[in-house]
C-alpha cells in the first residue's frame, strides 16, 4: 500500500515536472526564435532603408542591380511597383514573377510604410523572413523594396539551444529522480518505523519508543508518539485493574494460571495450564477437575478462610509427573468482598530433580566414607580391646586400618579436585605440547570403543599447527571427557575432533563433533553446570556423573581458553575450544 502511495506520488511529480519542461522548452525556444527574427528584421529595415537610396525606379534592368545589392546585403532583394508588379528581383526573372500586391509585407508597408512576413519555403522547405518598406519620391510613391533572408540559421540555432534545454531537463530529471528516490526510501523508511509503532500500540505494546533519524518533521510526529506511548502506559498502569485485570494477568504471568471464582469455578485459565494439566472440558469446570490434588483443594480453602495469599508444593502424576509450585492469591473486585482466587502454577521438576541428584551424590559419598570408617573403628576396636598382643593378627589388623584410610583419602582428594576445578582453584602447567600426540593417544583410548559402537573415530589437524601452548594432562582430560561424552550419545555416524587456524578472532581452535542426539536450544545456556544432565536416565544408565563438562569447562577456563557449544537437536553437536 504505501509503494503504492510514493509511486504515485512520484509518479504526478514526474509528469509535473515533464509538463513543466515542455512548457519551459517551447516558451524559452519561442522567445529566443521571436527575439532572433525581431532583431533580424530590424536589421533588415535598416538594410533596406540604405538599399533604398542606391535603387532607382526608373532605372532599366533592375535584375542586375538587385544582384549586384544582394553580394553586399546578404540579402535577396526585390523591387515592386505599388500596383504590385515585380520589376526587379536578386533571385529570378523579374518579368515572370508574379504580381505581389496581395503579399502580406506590401500590404502592411502600404498602409504602415514598412511591413514583415514569414512563409514556409516549399521548395527549399525552411523559413524566409521577407521585410518591405515604402519608398517614395519627391512627394510620389515610387514603390515597394523588399528584402528577404532565410531563418535556417536561425532554426538551427534555435534547434541546438532546444537539445541544449532538453539535455538539462533529463539531467534535472534524472537528478530529481535519484534525490526523490533517496527522499522516497527515507521517508517510507519513516513511515514504515511509524506504522509499526502504531501497530505495536493498537496491539498493546506500549513498554516501545519510537526513535527516528534524521527525521526532520517526522521528529515531532515521533515525539508526539512516544509521549502518548508513556502516556498510555501510564494510564495503563493506573487503570490496569479497573479496566481489564485478568488480561493484564494472563499476559504477564509466564506460567499456568487459573482464575477461579468464589464457588471454585474455573472462569479463565492460561495456555500454559493444558502443558500441565492436560486438556480442559469446553464446559466451565470446577478447579478440581483439572487439578486432581488434595494438598491444592486445601490450600484453597486455607486462603479462602484467611484472606491472604499462601504456597504449597505437590506432585501430579498425570499427564506425566511434575513437582510443581503454586501461589493462590484472593481476588477482590469489590473491597472487602471475595471474588475469587488466582492460581499461578510453577514448574519446579528440574529443581527437584536437581536436588535429588545433590542428595544421591550427598548419599554416595556417605556410603564410600561409611564403609572404610566402619572398618577402621572396628579393628582399632579390636586392638584396643586385647587384640595387640596378637602380633600376627595385629599386624594385619594395622594394615586394614592403612589400607581404609588411604581409600578415605584417595575420595577426599577426588572430591577436592572437582571442587578446585569448578572454582578454578587448579593451576596448569603451560608448555609446547604436542597435539598430534595427545590426538593419538585420544584415538588409542576411544578407538575400541567407538568401532564397537559402529562408529566412525577421525582425526583432522592443520599441518601448520603441531604444536600449542597447554597443560598435557589437562589437555587430555579435556579431550577424554569430550570425546568420551560424544561417542555415548551418537548411535549412528561418528565422531570427528582436532584443530583448525582462523577461527574466532583468527585464533586456531580445538573442536569434538559428533553426529549424535544433539541438544535442545533451550538446554545449551546450562550446559557445563554442575550435575547438569539434558537426560538424566539415559546418563545415568551410561554411567555419566554430570560432572564431565564442568570439569572440561573450568579446565578451559583455567588455561586461558574460551569454551562454545553449538548444536542442533537432532543433528549433532559440536564443541569449540577456543585457543
Amino acid at each position: 500500500m504505501k509503494a503504492r502511495i510514493f509511486r504515485r506520488i512520484f509518479l504526478i511529480y514526474a509528469a509535473v515536472l515533464l509538463a513543466a519542461g515542455i512548457f519551459t522548452e517551447l516558451y524559452i525556444t519561442s522567445a529566443v526564435r521571436e527575439n532572433y527574427v525581431a532583431n533580424l528584421e530590424s536589421h533588415l529595415l535598416d538594410t533596406v532603408s540604405l538599399a533604398s537610396k542606391m535603387i532607382s525606379f526608373d532605372k532599366p534592368d533592375l535584375d542586375v542591380v538587385c544582384r549586384d545589392l544582394k553580394s553586399e546585403i546578404h540579402a535577396r532583394v526585390t523591387v515592386i511597383l505599388p500596383d504590385g508588379r515585380v520589376i526587379g528581383d536578386s533571385d529570378h526573372d523579374s518579368g515572370s514573377m508574379e504580381n505581389h500586391e496581395n503579399r502580406t509585407e506590401v500590404q502592411q508597408a502600404a498602409l504602415l510604410g514598412s511591413g514583415s512576413a514569414v512563409r514556409r519555403s516549399h521548395t527549399l522547405g525552411y523559413d524566409f523572413l521577407y521585410v518591405a518598406k515604402q519608398v517614395a519620391a519627391g512627394g510620389k510613391e515610387e514603390g515597394f523594396i523588399r528584402l528577404a533572408v532565410p531563418l535556417s540559421e536561425i532554426d538551427s540555432a534555435v534547434n541546438a539551444l532546444r537539445g541544449k534545454i532538453i539535455l538539462v531537463m533529463l539531467a534535472v530529471l534524472f537528478a530529481t529522480l535519484a534525490v526523490s528516490t533517496w527522499q522516497t526510501d527515507h521517508l517510507r523508511r519513516l513511515l514504515h518505523q511509524i506504522t509499526e509503532f502504531s501497530r505495536s500500540l493498537s496491539k498493546g505494546e506500549i513498554d516501545k519508543r519510537l526513535f527516528l533519524k534524521n527525521a526532520g518533521e517526522f521528529t515531532e510526529i515521533a515525539d508526539n508518539l512516544t509521549a502518548m506511548s508513556v502516556t498510555l502506559q501510564e494510564m495503563m498502569t493506573r487503570c490496569a485493574e479497573e479496566r481489564n485485570r485478568l488480561s493484564v494477568i494472563l499476559r504477564s504471568v509466564p506460567d499456568a494460571l487459573l482464575i477461579i471464582d468464589a464457588k471454585g469455578m474455573v472462569i479463565l485459565s492460561s495456555e500454559s495450564v493444558k502443558d500441565f494439566f492436560g486438556d480442559i472440558p469446553a464446559a466451565a469446570p470446577r478447579f478440581a477437575e483439572i487439578v486432581r490434588n488434595h494438598e491444592f483443594t486445601e490450600l484453597i480453602g486455607q486462603v479462602r478462610e484467611s484472606r491472604i495469599p499462601g504456597m504449597s508444593q505437590f506432585m501430579i502424576e498425570s499427564p506425566s509427573e511434575k513437582y510443581l509450585a503454586v501461589r493462590v492469591s484472593p481476588l477482590f473486585y469489590r473491597e472487602g468482598e471475595l471474588s475469587g482466587f488466582v492460581a499461578v502454577f510453577h514448574d519446579i521438576t528440574e529443581i527437584k530433580k536437581l536436588e535429588q541428584v545433590r542428595k544421591d551424590f550427598v548419599a554416595n559419598v556417605s556410603h564410600e566414607l561409611k564403609t572404610p570408617i566402619t572398618a577402621i573403628r572396628g579393628f582399632a576396636d579390636t586392638l584396643l580391646d586385647g587384640a595387640l598382643a596378637d602380633r600376627e593378627n595385629a599386624a594385619r589388623f594395622i594394615e586394614t586400618i592403612r589400607s581404609n584410610s588411604e581409600r578415605i583419602n584417595a575420595l577426599v582428594d577426588d572430591l577436592m579436585t572437582i571442587s578446585k576445578i569448578e572454582l578454578g582453584v587448579i593451576k596448569v602447567e603451560k608448555a609446547r605440547t604436542d597435539i598430534r600426540g595427545v590426538f593419538e593417544n585420544i584415538v588409542e583410548l576411544f578407538g575400541a570403543k567407538s568401532a564397537a559402537k559402529g562408529l566412525f573415530l577421525e582425526v583432522e589437524t592443520d599441518p601448520a599447527l603441531a604444536e600449542i601452548e597447554a597443560d598435557r594432562n589437562r589437555l587430555l582430560q579435556i579431550l577424554t571427557n569430550l570425546v568420551d561424552n560424544a561417542i555415548k550419545f551418537t548411535e549412528a555416524g561418528g565422531v570427528t575432533f582436532g584443530i583448525e587456524g582462523g577461527g574466532e578472532g583468527g585464533r586456531p581452535f580445538l573442536f569434538v563433533q559428533d553426529t549424535g542426539t544433539g541438544v535442545p536450544a533451550k538446554f545449551l545456556p546450562r550446559l557445563g553446570e554442575r550435575f547438569f544432565r539434558v537426560d538424566p536416565a539415559r546418563s545415568r544408565k551410561m554411567g555419566g556423573t554430570g560432572l564431565g563438562l564442568a570439569i572440561v569447562k573450568h579446565l578451559v577456563k583455567a588455561h586461558g581458553w574460551s569454551m562454545k557449544v553449538e548444536s542442533v537437536h537432532g543433528k549433532g553437536t559440536k564443541v569449540l575450544i577456543v585457543l
